[in-house]
């Protein structure tokens, strides 16, 4: 993620400790398809997407989904270019902590160091971690989101949640099995690739994993994990997650209505209600 943001009313930003931490946290609104690319500054980033689709790029690296509810670790020694496309109109609701090299080692200490050491082990690529968010880092991210507490006392009350982010998340991370998948073969890459493609295009009606793995020419096993290598989801979670802000979307504008738009993407409406509150927090009625 890249620290220019352009911010509604419901979000906030700030630098702490002689802008050795920075937080922000709520509503930040993007153009579909708008990129911004820039350095990835040294230390340690976390950010917990609450709402929202992007996609995340990392110098030459294939582009990681980045799907809400979803976890982005990123711990840099190095220099590195990322490259952040919105891929909703909506934008994003997020809370992102970010402790430049010396504050996150003076604060976190070994486990800083573990922490880039494990990572350079990640599938996805060195100093690049993701994963679903669960509940305990969405509440700390949800409770950064919509604080209220102004003057003085929201400074301390937000670096407070920081640390508390950023801790939570090495924690689990240096403490969790290591992570020690291989990198994957440029011919294995353009193969999930192919197979990401292939299921965006049949979202409405999609392929089962067997047949969408005999269409790249990978089995069953191999699709699977690599597609949760590339792309921090499984083939399910990352199709459902696809779906459902497609929905979002088409209700949000008005351009179809609840039924419809559940049509559309292939659900049935009788179910579709119960699904859209659990991904989103809200009845889809709620968004016209």
């Amino acid at each position: 993620m890249d620290d220019r943001l352009d911010q509604d009313r419901s979000s906030a930003s700030m630098q702490l400790f002689s802008k050795r931490l920075r937080v922000s946290a709520g509503t930040f609104r993007h153009g579909r398809g708008e990129q911004v690319v820039g350095p990835m500054k040294r230390g340690l980033k976390v950010v917990v997407m609450l709402q929202g689709h992007q996609s995340y790029e990392l110098d030459d690296r294939p582009p990681l989904a980045i799907n809400s509810p979803m976890l982005l670790v990123a711990a840099n020694d190095g220099d590195h270019v990322q490259k952040r496309t919105c891929l909703s109109g909506e934008g994003v609701r997020c809370a992102i902590v970010q402790l430049d090299a010396d504050f996150a080692q003076d604060e976190l200490g070994a486990s800083f160091s573990g922490l880039m050491g494990q990572m350079q082990g990640s599938g996805i690529g060195p100093g690049l971690w993701a994963r679903t968010a669960g509940a305990d880092l969405r509440g700390i991210a949800q409770q950064m989101a919509e604080c209220r507490i102004e003057g003085a006392m929201r400074s301390l009350y937000m670096a407070g949640k920081a640390l508390e982010l950023a801790a939570t998340v090495v924690d689990q991370i240096v403490n969790e099995r290591p992570l020690r998948a291989a990198r994957l073969p440029p011919r294995t890459v353009e193969q999930i690739r192919a197979a990401h493609a292939l299921l965006l295009q049949a979202a409405r009606n999609p392929p089962t994993l067997g047949e969408l793995a005999r269409s790249t020419g990978l089995n069953v096993t191999k699709l699977t994990a690599g597609f949760r290598q590339l792309y921090g989801a499984s083939v399910f979670d990352y199709l459902q997650a696809y779906r459902l802000q497609q929905a979002y979307d088409l209700i949000r504008s008005g351009e179809k209505s609840v039924a419809e738009a559940a049509y559309h993407v292939g659900y049935n409406p009788a179910h579709f209600s119960g699904i859209f509150r659990k991904r989103f927090g809200v009845l889809p009625s709620a968004l016209r």
